[in-house]
């Protein structure tokens, strides 16, 4: 999994624990209500929303009745709060020597303390719950000997929250419908990155089976360097590895490598097999490969310095190389690495004028070379290779 997809599904995760965690919470909050209870000391007749609930209390009229002084109450109970209460009741220390004789929309018990509890009427039709912001009327009349009136009494009621009650939920609900479609489509274009990695993972193999193909037809023409071209890919990679390159990087610097002898089938035969020392003439016209190969690589736009691997591998640190008599930097990085990857298989097989090095003779002329033909950086990097016996797998990793 790449980096980009690993944090998206880190980033993702953790939303979706956010929102895990807020519905949570709501439950809890919702679980922790606590009932209300108030104590009015006095009958107000206006609604304060300062207070959770509120009762309004005033007598409204008052009369004889049978030598008892009668005075009727009509009450109203406030719901202040954001959430349904229920079961609400409203208990009142009565005067002595009064009752309540009659009421409506609500019920009422005598207690064992004198005092009267008065509760919401369901049979009446009632809802059995005041909603946030509303209220619910009732009233009755209070008979007593003497036209005495209550002052302080106590409402007492059962928060009910419900979960939508909350502007959170609303918030986590919006931010679960954004996680859903964003999961969606990260999904989808999951899934067609997936499908488009296939395709050029395919593609990608076949631009390495054609350069393969290519670089072995170059490589055939003399029977001492068949490989040759695969092999110097594959070091160059591993000292390009070494050098932090990303992985387009990699996979650039290992066609340009694999191309890096192109313009060796421009040269005859009789010079390329040759047994014996080359004229100065013959030296000449293989030293042609690397400009002709460039020539030949000069449309192949899709790869990066794919004409500097062809036509500078054979630059020398000192500047005493060809074609160019580039020196110490001027030599792109790309030539200087294919140059002791080139150098490094010269000396490590058989050719048709002598037999391939022992490895203590190639790390010696290495050594030797190093600022003179050789960029010593690069030198230092493949003595470490040779050492860590990097390519002690070559032969099974070219072909896979």
């Amino acid at each position: 999994m790449d980096q980009k997809r690993k944090t998206l599904y880190i980033i993702y995760s953790a939303v979706l624990f956010l929102i895990f965690a807020g519905f949570l919470f709501l439950a809890i909050l919702i679980n922790s209500s606590k009932p209300i209870s108030i104590e009015q000391n006095n009958v107000i007749e206006e609604n304060n929303p300062d207070v959770d609930l509120c009762v309004t209390l005033p007598s409204t009229k008052n009369w004889m009745d049978d030598g008892n002084h009668a005075n009727q109450y009509d009450g109203t109970v406030y719901n202040n709060t954001n959430h349904n209460v229920v079961d609400w009741a409203v208990t009142i220390k009565l005067p002595e020597h009064s009752r309540i004789n009659d009421s409506w929309n609500i019920i009422y018990e005598n207690n064992a303390d004198g005092t009267t509890t008065i509760r919401n009427n369901p049979e009446q039709g009632f809802n059995d719950f005041i909603a946030p912001g509303e209220d619910i009327t009732f009233g009755f009349i209070l008979f007593s000997y003497e036209n005495e009136e209550f002052t302080s009494f106590k409402i007492d009621a059962t928060p009910d929250p419900r979960i939508t009650d909350y502007p959170l939920f609303y918030i986590l609900c919006v931010l679960f419908v954004v996680f859903i479609s964003c999961a969606s489509v990260s999904v989808a274009f999951s899934f067609k990155e997936k499908q488009f990695d296939i395709k050029r993972e395919r593609d990608r193999q076949i631009i390495v089976q054609s350069m393969k193909t290519f670089s072995n037809f170059i490589d055939a023409k003399d029977e001492y360097t068949r490989g040759h071209s695969l092999r110097v890919a594959y070091y160059t990679r591993k000292i390009a590895q070494k050098l932090d390159f990303d992985e387009d990087a990699l996979d650039n610097i290992y066609y340009i490598a694999l191309l890096h002898d192109v313009g060796k089938i421009y040269i005859p035969d009789e010079i390329l097999m040759k047994p014996g020392k080359l004229t100065d003439d013959e030296m000449n016209i293989i030293k042609t490969h690397t400009t002709k190969g460039a020539t030949i690589l000069k449309d192949f736009s899709s790869i990066p310095f794919i004409m500097d691997g062809a036509e500078y591998h054979h630059e020398r640190f000192d500047g005493t190389g060809y074609p160019s008599g580039l020196k110490g930097e001027e030599i792109p990085l790309v030539a200087r690495i294919i140059g002791v990857a080139d150098a490094y298989d010269a000396m490590n097989s058989n050719r048709c004028y002598r037999p391939a090095f022992p490895k203590e003779k190639i790390i010696e002329e290495l050594k030797k070379y190093s600022g003179l033909q050789f960029d010593p950086d690069i030198v230092k990097i493949m003595l470490e290779l040779l050492q860590g016996e990097a390519f002690a797998n070559i032969e099974s990793e070219i072909n896979e």
